[in-house]
């Protein structure tokens, strides 16, 4: 069914992504506004210059936006290892992410970004760098870290899982958001392309933790595992039918994490997870309930 006329509903996630460009002037108009500039009062620094010419010396600071799911990855990756953070905000609106301050740490003007203050204020843009980024800088300090590996085939596994969220999984989800909500006219066969791969992306992790369910039954219900591998017993009447599953070994890692914040918004495109995919419904349900998920997501 097409929406196009219906209220928005969603936030500009894709509205405000959209209108960023970079005029070009010709030397002539740059002089002319050089010479126009000259001759005027001194203005006010901007708030993201006053941030660059005064910066903290330890934490982290984040640069997300209100309706970006990848900044609120980012921020909840952040939350999980109990770091140091602050987030600003960026005003899509004023130009903040054009702001040259910015450009210079994200060359690619868009959320999200993180300055590492207590190194050297080193930044790192692209959601999925930041992640792997944070998790290895903790697994050298600590030794160990929950939501990464020190074992290289499970680091394998994890980054798949990574990966694939960050290059099929959002992007397909955000291009279905652009087409049913903020592009200019009605394409459905947009729309319809664009759900249908995100569907298609969530089969493939309803088949993957359908069989880390299965693989856990007949792991831990051992008095009924004849039953289950005969067929004569469902595994939905296993008492560890909605036991938490994850992608990779017996924990959250960030190959599951960074899946939340676009789970949370997909309905707004007419899947149901709960109806459609049941194992990621749960697999998400657990991690939405999860006390450094929730402060994350309410931007805290």
């Amino acid at each position: 069914m097409d929406n196009h006329n219906e209220p928005h509903t969603i936030s500009n996630l894709s509205a405000g992504l959209k209108n960023v460009n970079i005029d070009h002037r010709d030397n002539g108009d740059i002089n002319m506004l050089q010479q126009h500039l000259s001759s005027q009062a001194p203005m006010e620094q901007s708030r993201i210059a006053q941030f660059f010419n005064n910066q903290p010396t330890e934490g982290f600071t984040l640069f997300s936006h209100r309706s970006a799911p990848n900044g609120f990855k980012v921020a909840i990756i952040l939350s999980e290892l109990d770091l140091n953070y602050n987030t600003i905000f960026l005003d899509f609106n004023s130009g903040e992410q054009r702001a040259p301050e910015f450009v210079t740490i994200n060359p690619n003007a868009r959320v999200p970004a993180l300055i590492d203050h207590a190194n050297d204020n080193t930044s790192i843009w692209e959601s999925g760098a930041i992640i792997f980024y944070l998790v290895s800088k903790y697994l050298n300090e600590n030794g160990e870290c929950k939501l990464w590996s020190n074992n290289l085939v499970e680091q394998s596994a994890i980054s798949s899982w990574v990966f694939f969220q960050t290059s099929g999984h959002a992007p397909m989800i955000g291009q279905a958001l652009h087409f049913r909500y903020f592009h200019s006219s009605p394409v459905p066969s947009a729309v319809e392309r664009y759900t249908d791969e995100v569907r298609r992306v969530y089969g493939v992790l309803e088949m993957a933790l359908a069989e880390r369910r299965e693989a856990l039954i007949m792991d831990l219900d051992v008095e009924n595992a004849a039953a289950y591998s005969a067929g004569t017993t469902p595994l939905s009447q296993s008492r560890y039918f909605d036991y938490p599953i994850w992608l990779v070994g017996d924990r959250a890692t960030i190959a599951d994490l960074s899946f939340v914040p676009w789970n949370n918004v997909v309905d707004r495109i007419g899947i149901n997870l709960k109806n459609e995919f049941p194992e990621v419904y749960k697999w998400t349900k657990y991690m939405m309930r999860r006390p450094a998920v929730i402060r994350a997501l309410r931007g805290e």
